[in-house]
């Protein structure tokens, strides 16, 4: 969970940090500790942006990334979407299942909350298997509400 002070702090490192001439900038990124995949987006060469347990801007030459092959929304959007989704789910606790690094990194990446992680788990019949049930709607209506219907686009 995360209060308007927060909010406010990693918008402004985000926004800080993003480089639209990267490679990276907003793309789907994962790199895989121990058992499991994590997810982030990219917003330059040397940060990117982790909805894991905790959000946080991470330096990309500590982990070895791979780009997901995924099709994505146009990189500017999906920073855009990443702005406004901090206000979004900013009352969402994280759940291995339920709400993941990736079900938040692929709704905002590609307008699609999964996790193929769980999708392709024996534990996948436990949530909707893989697929956040309410998180593309309840991020449309929230970005329709603010008149930012352009970032609904999808892929």
């Amino acid at each position: 969970m995360l209060n308007e002070n927060e909010i406010l702090r990693l918008r402004t490192e985000i926004e800080a940090k993003v480089n639209p001439n990267s490679g990276i900038y907003g793309k789907l990124l994962e790199w895989q500790e121990g058992f499991t995949n994590h997810y982030a987006i990219g917003l330059s060469d040397e940060y990117m942006f982790s909805p894991g347990e905790r959000f946080s801007v991470l330096q990309t030459s500590q982990y070895n990334l791979k780009l997901t092959p995924t099709k994505a929304l146009h990189s500017h959007l999906v920073i855009q979407r990443l702005i406004y989704a901090l206000d979004c789910f900013k009352k969402w606790n994280y759940g291995l299942l339920g709400w993941n690094c990736e079900h938040y990194a692929r709704l905002v990446a590609t307008n699609e909350a999964l996790s193929y992680q769980v999708k392709f788990s024996p534990l996948a019949f436990l949530n909707n298997g893989g697929y956040h049930p309410d998180a593309v709607n309840i991020f449309q209506k929230y970005l329709e509400q603010r008149s930012l219907k352009e970032l609904i686009k999808t892929p």
